[in-house]
């Protein structure tokens, strides 16, 4: 199974890092407010300190997985997207066609069923993720979309 990292943008990396402080700074506030300031006295503080550490401990794990975990996997009968804990399987025999917007720099999948997926990958890996499928589907078709000017460059 030929595995390709998902490619998230500085953005989105610097927002899930952020994610993940918040989270470890959620259960430090938490810990430090239970020593410190209102331990267990009422039950609504023991509610409210349950919340926010299962809150802090889902964000760790939820924005560490994104992190960590976010592949495609091409398999023999299917494509795997994980996305952090989700989970997408896309059958390569419903694949009709592949195509590579040169202009935009995107590669974009269509499936019998009218439906579209745009992979997330570097676009120095489009080629090899490419040809992954194709051999496992021939019937496929890729095409290539090119810009006004890469026209005007071939035609010189």
């Amino acid at each position: 199974m030929k595995t390709y990292k998902f490619k998230l943008s500085i953005l989105a990396s610097l927002l899930t890092a952020a994610g993940i402080l918040l989270g470890f700074g959620s259960i430090g506030f938490t810990i430090w407010r239970i020593i410190y300031k209102t331990g267990f006295s009422e039950p609504l503080y023991i509610i409210q300190h349950l919340v926010l550490l299962l809150v802090g401990i889902l964000a760790i794990v939820i924005f560490s997985s994104i992190l960590i975990r976010s592949v495609y996997k091409i398999g023999e009968t299917q494509i795997i997207l994980w996305f952090g804990i989700i989970k997408s399987t896309f059958k390569i025999a419903d694949i009709e066609s592949i195509h590579l917007f040169t202009k935009t720099n995107k590669l974009v999948i269509y499936f019998k069923d009218e439906k579209y997926t745009v992979i997330v990958v570097k676009p120095e890996w489009y080629n090899d993720f490419c040809k992954d499928i194709l051999a496992r589907n021939d019937k496929i078709r890729y095409d290539v979309s090119t810009s006004d000017e890469d026209e005007e460059d071939i035609k010189k």
